[in-house]
């Protein structure tokens, strides 16, 4: 085995200076080693070799050092065999060259690390996060086999602190957001035990919400718990993890709703966005791309109501059907509680442009058409026009979506102006 680092070099400068005054400025170690000498040790045995070698030599003339070259070889050898443990020291050489070279050759002990495994703990993470940390440091065996393979058995404590810095610089570049640590059982047949803790911050509470466009947000309800214990598989988890790997999260919290059978028979798909952080924000969205059903409730305030329906009171319910050119057929049921009055719409609605939507509809019970048209000119603002042909009515409304579960319209038509508070459940 041969191995060298450069511990110091020269400029040309320095050379021309050290040619002049014949004093050597500077050294250069190699180590030569019967056997395998890992990289990390190598290093390390250099450094102990120019340390002694610069000690010894810096300064001194270089005719003086090559006329008592066997001395300064044999304090060399004596010094660095004692603190050497796993190896002895064969002989060492000084080679006068651009620099003065420190060559040492080794002889390792015979007994040797002839197998190694290697035992990885995750501590205090569930299975999914587990899972994709094993990804992560996939290839964690294979440092500790060049690291200590074939190496003598006493050198294995001498070489500790070489492992731990190849052990934090692999977890640096692969999981930042963990450290590790590790114990040694050695003999011929070495193992390894490596334990992974989560570094601070961590995930501590979650805040999940669940919405939809196309279904009853209450229905939803029937699969909160679902994504509540999937949400809080990651508390306790580094918010650093969470947000590398957040794509990945937020498709196994989206497969949690997607894959149940009821969903899976209302076509729905469901999208999820965390915000990573010690208190996360979880926000799943769950629609269907065939169907719509959809009730809510409506109140006005301020308008000449017709008296044989209620006083501005109505629950509205749809379904619908939808198709893939983003046109569908639906039906429409409007109940006024107070008279128990009710109305019945079917329809078809088509997608005109971006953001606006057209529909038309015939009122079964009282048999007469209506038209009407959508236009979302921004994410909570909307313009709503409707033409009802019995009495013909024109009616416009501006609508601002408070949140999820309420919407505020400004309403007008032929005869009056009043408010519209519309509620979705």
């Amino acid at each position: 085995m041969f191995c060298f680092g450069v511990i110091s070099g020269m400029t040309a400068k320095d050379a021309e200076a050290a040619s002049r005054t014949d004093k050597i400025q500077s050294l250069r170690a190699e180590v030569v080693g019967n056997g395998h000498i890992p990289t990390g040790v190598c290093e390390r045995m250099e450094n102990s070799v120019k340390a002694i070698g610069v000690q010894l030599l810096e300064g001194k003339s270089l005719e003086d050092t090559i006329k008592n070259k066997a001395q300064y070889e044999g304090i060399i050898q004596q010094v660095f065999d004692k603190v050497l443990v796993g190896y002895s020291v064969y002989k060492v050489e000084l080679r006068p060259e651009n620099d003065l070279v420190v060559v040492v050759h080794l002889i390792p002990w015979q007994d040797k690390i002839e197998q190694l495994s290697v035992e990885t703990r995750i501590v205090g993470m569930p299975p999914v996060v587990e899972e994709l940390l094993r990804e992560d440091i996939a290839g964690i065996d294979q440092l500790f086999d060049d690291m200590l393979l074939n190496l003598p058995v006493a050198a294995a404590d001498w070489t500790n602190g070489v492992v731990k810095h190849r052990l934090n610089e692999f977890m640096l570049q692969r999981a930042p957001e963990f450290r590790a640590d590790f114990d040694l059982v050695v003999d011929r047949d070495t193992k390894v035990i490596v334990d992974i803790y989560p570094l601070l911050p961590v995930v501590r509470t979650t805040d999940l919400s669940m919405r939809s466009d196309t279904l009853p947000n209450a229905a939803l309800l029937t699969q909160r718990q679902n994504m509540q214990d999937g949400a809080d598989m990651f508390v306790g988890v580094p918010v650093a993890f969470v947000e590398r790997h957040k794509g990945t999260i937020e498709d196994l919290l989206e497969k949690r709703v997607d894959e149940n059978g009821l969903a899976k028979a209302w076509s729905v798909h469901t999208d999820v966005t965390l915000k990573a952080a010690e208190r996360m924000d979880i926000m799943s969205r769950s629609n269907s791309k065939d169907y719509v059903l959809r009730f809510e409730g409506r109140a006005e305030i301020g308008h000449s109501h017709d008296e044989t329906k209620d006083n501005g009171l109505m629950v509205r319910g749809l379904l619908g059907r939808q198709f893939k050119n983003r046109d569908g057929i639906f039906t429409l049921v409007d109940f006024y509680p107070q008279h128990a009055h009710w109305d019945w719409d079917v329809g078809y609605y088509k997608e005109l442009l971006p953001k606006i939507t057209g529909n038309v509809r015939y009122d079964l019970k009282d048999k007469y058409w209506k038209a009407g048209v959508k236009y979302n000119f921004a994410p909570k603002w909307s313009v709503l026009y409707e033409y009802r042909h019995l009495g013909g009515i024109n009616e416009l409304a501006l609508r601002y979506k408070l949140h999820d579960f309420l919407s505020l319209e400004c309403v007008m038509d032929n005869h009056d102006r009043w408010l519209r508070f519309i509620g979705y459940f």
